[in-house]
């Protein structure tokens, strides 16, 4: 199917699909091979600030160039962009779906700049995710945790006063490594599903449980997106690879097995997401 929209990915079937980020082409590579090897639809995402870095636009428009040829559905995703200049510049380069955060403002200016945003994104077909509630950081204490969870008594007023086509939800979940078994507040996914109309996104997921993930998935999440794994995965796979002949210094072969380690990592991933999940029920 090729490059398509975060709202036409999140149709294909009626689990979640898989976002990875993506740092180099051969991370890229990985995570469209695995969708290609499952059958799957897959989100190849890139941070905002990795966009932002000197010389990473080429890396963006290789993302999409490799997302027209796939085989498989493939949306190219800017992840967790804080103003409208980035999404402009993941826009031109073709990306079919951005990312607004304005979780870090008042309800208020939340609505007020993801709805700059989907202005533009709109005109060119192009999708829009939004988030309600901060993601905390694995430092944040379980007071702070709770006090940037997403607000239910929020979302409705925030999705009648945008045209989002997804929304991040903050519900114990975090970025990074969890210290200890991650606790998540699934009665309040509960009361923000019940009043939500558009599909929920689960940032995050790095160090979740299988029995997490499809407790989340069976409530209406639809989107997971794991970062921190994707890096942990290849970083592993180039140690171990270079321990077998460091005197080589070889620049072919510890790549491709990076770009292999993600894409098996990513096939175990989209699977579970798409049908897996459904055996923990």
């Amino acid at each position: 199917m090729g490059l398509v929209t975060l709202e036409e990915v999140m149709k294909i079937h009626d689990g979640a699909v898989g976002a990875f980020s993506t740092y180099d082409l051969y991370s890229a590579q990985g995570i469209i091979n695995a969708a290609e090897e499952k059958g799957l639809p897959v989100i190849a995402m890139i941070g905002s600030p990795v966009l932002n870095k000197l010389g990473n636009e080429e890396l963006g428009e290789i993302m999409v160039n490799l997302a027209k040829k796939s085989s498989a559905p493939v949306c190219v995703f800017l992840d967790h962009s804080k103003d409208l200049a980035t999404c402009i510049k993941a826009i031109r380069l073709g990306f079919s779906a951005v990312m607004i955060d304005g979780s870090h403002l008042s309800l208020e200016e939340n609505i007020e700049v993801t709805n700059k945003v989907t202005e533009v994104a709109r005109g060119v077909g192009v999708s829009v995710e939004a988030e309600l509630g901060a993601l905390a950081g694995i430092e944040d204490g379980e007071e702070v945790k709770n006090a940037k969870m997403t607000d239910p008594t929020h979302v409705d007023k925030f999705l009648s006063s945008t045209d989002v086509d997804a929304l991040a939800v903050s519900i114990g979940n975090a970025h990074g490594l969890y210290k200890g078994e991650p606790k998540l507040d699934f009665e309040r996914l509960q009361k923000i599903a019940d009043i939500a109309n558009v599909p929920l996104v689960l940032h995050g997921g790095t160090g979740l449980t299988v029995e997490q993930f499809a407790k989340g998935v069976s409530m209406g999440i639809k989107k997971i997106n794991i970062g921190t794994e994707v890096k942990k995965t290849y970083i592993d796979a180039f140690i171990e690879t270079s321990k077998v002949n460091p005197a080589a210094h070889d620049m072919v072969g510890i790549p491709l097995a990076c770009k292999d380690a993600v894409k098996e990592m990513v096939k175990d991933k989209l699977e579970f997401f798409a049908r897996g999940y459904k055996e923990l029920l």
